[in-house]
């Protein structure tokens, strides 16, 4: 696994934000806020998706989530480690982003992978579901845009995820900063990750 070597990556920006619709939950007037980053990679897009859906380089590069665990490997696929739609799975994170320990176990599900081609929007967008607590609880969606740079050869990597319900306050509080800081260091990880296999 890569170090988190990114404490000083101004090709990255995190932070917290306003709330984001999403494509399941959409404009929730009970939403409490989005975390976002962003950052440009040297690659294709095809090539970051690559990366991203492939579960089993994650120890390799991503140091928030090192492991995942497919609850229902996908049937029709070459890679069973690979997430497609309909795929359950567990993301097996380290809040402190060293790689090391795992402190929250994450239940998710994939629900979208889809071609964009929007204007300045070329490319592909992923959607999973939290599904860690009842929805009456707490709901979060987060959605992944892997397109074409304008006229800049790379690849714009956006990542959101945009927390609602009763339980959204508390995870604002009490880790909405660490989340912040471990957006970016997934963005600059994967960043790494996937530039160093061109």
């Amino acid at each position: 696994m890569t170090s988190p070597s990114l404490k000083n990556d101004n090709s990255v920006k995190s932070n917290l934000t306003p709330p984001i619709p999403t494509p399941h939950w959409g404009s929730q007037s009970g939403a409490s806020f989005t975390v976002r980053a962003t950052t440009t990679i040297s690659a294709r897009p095809q090539s970051v998706l690559d990366a991203l859906l492939n579960t089993s380089s994650w120890p390799e590069w991503n140091n928030f989530v090192p492991r995942a665990s497919l609850t229902n490997p996908p049937k029709d696929s070459n890679n069973p480690t690979r997430l497609l739609p309909g795929t359950k799975f567990t993301e097996h994170v380290d809040m402190a982003g060293r790689g090391r320990s795992t402190i929250v176990k994450m239940k998710l599900l994939m629900t979208v992978l889809d071609e964009m081609n929007e204007p300045g929007k070329n490319g592909f967008k992923v959607v999973w579901l939290g599904k860690g607590y009842p929805d009456w609880a707490l709901r979060s969606e987060r959605v992944h845009e892997i397109y074409e740079e304008d006229g800049g050869g790379g690849t714009v990597y956006d990542v959101y995820e945009t927390f609602s319900g009763p339980l959204a306050w508390a995870v604002k509080f009490f880790v909405g900063g660490t989340l912040v800081k471990r957006f970016g260091q997934w963005n600059g990880e994967l960043k790494e990750f996937v530039e160093g296999k061109c």
